[in-house]
């Protein structure tokens, strides 16, 4: 079958000649489907961008760039950290991008005095009235005081409060923050390779209606490597599956509690290949059986 590059050529799903010279845009091409916050009239397009390299190196430029294609196909999660939260921030600003991007705002520090004021440049870099939502990665901190958290939301500085981490050993402590209603979201690890919070973060998840955020789709690239050089099985095409990586990402996004699948690129071909995931069908449970049965035959 084809290749992501293959895909592309064939599908002329490229975009932006303006921004990009020598990429066209499919005008057909069908905008990302959305799924609700749980418990919220909002929802978010089934693809992000993860925290790519050209937010982390501070090229304005090609963030722009890749911000206009990802909003051009209905894109709208961001994530950010670091410096990469001023990056996207300043692009934001400067293209009235605020009603359009969904911005996750990662936090560096813990005192809630500096919370609150790191957290405020963020908003005024951002020109939005409040942030989306602030992540956190300090497991400890959050669950020794979530009330330090939680504030933040009572002080207008977010909307959203979460915690994300792509470990295993990480998926107990994500079932207690949910199940002591701390968290809106969670950002987790789940794919092909890496399936175990299936059976655990993500039915809590549903239960206690917080939405899940997956990072590591592709496990670092390790994906690639597995199905390197093998073709994509014609049964793929039953759910409108056009290339390896959209057989991972439709895999995840196939699970009833994912909110939101993240990919990190600054390739704008891998981009467009990888919001095709979130147009089209999605495989059910007994092909998504066949999927992870696969991938296993092939490790």
């Amino acid at each position: 079958m084809t290749s992501r590059r293959d895909f592309l050529k064939t599908s002329g799903a490229v975009a932006l000649s303006t921004a990009m010279p020598g990429l066209t845009l499919a005008h057909d091409q069908p905008e990302i489907h959305s799924r609700p916050i749980p418990g919220t009239d909002d929802a978010l397009p089934m693809v992000g961008l993860g925290n790519s390299r050209v937010f982390q190196d501070g090229d304005l430029e090609a963030t722009r760039e890749l911000i206009d294609l990802f909003t051009s196909y209905g894109g709208s999660y961001v994530d950010t950290l670091g410096p990469s939260r001023f990056t996207v921030a300043s692009v934001m600003q400067a293209h009235d991008l605020q009603s359009q991007l969904f911005v996750g705002t990662y936090l560096g520090t813990v005192q809630y005095e500096a919370m609150a004021a790191e957290l405020e440049r963020v908003r005024a870099a951002q020109g939005k009235d409040v942030l989306d939502l602030v992540l956190t990665y300090d497991f400890k901190e959050i669950l020794a005081d979530p009330e330090r958290y939680l504030r933040l939301k009572e002080a207008g500085l977010t909307r959203y409060v979460g915690a994300a981490r792509h470990k295993l050993e990480f998926h107990e402590p994500m079932m207690q923050l949910m199940d002591m209603g701390v968290v809106d979201f969670i950002q987790v690890n789940y794919s092909l390779l890496e399936p175990e919070a299936g059976e655990t973060v993500l039915p809590m998840a549903q239960e206690k209606g917080v939405a899940i955020l997956v990072n590591r789709a592709f496990v670092n690239g390790d994906y690639f490597d597995v199905v390197r050089g093998r073709e994509l099985p014609e049964w793929a095409a039953e759910f409108d599956c056009e290339s390896w990586a959209q057989f991972s990402l439709k895999f995840i996004l196939s699970h009833p509690a994912v909110t939101c699948v993240l990919t990190e690129t600054a390739n704008p071909e891998h981009l467009v290949d990888n919001l095709g995931a979130g147009t089209g069908r999605l495989p059910d449970e007994a092909t998504r059986a066949k999927m992870l049965e696969l991938l296993q035959s092939f490790t």
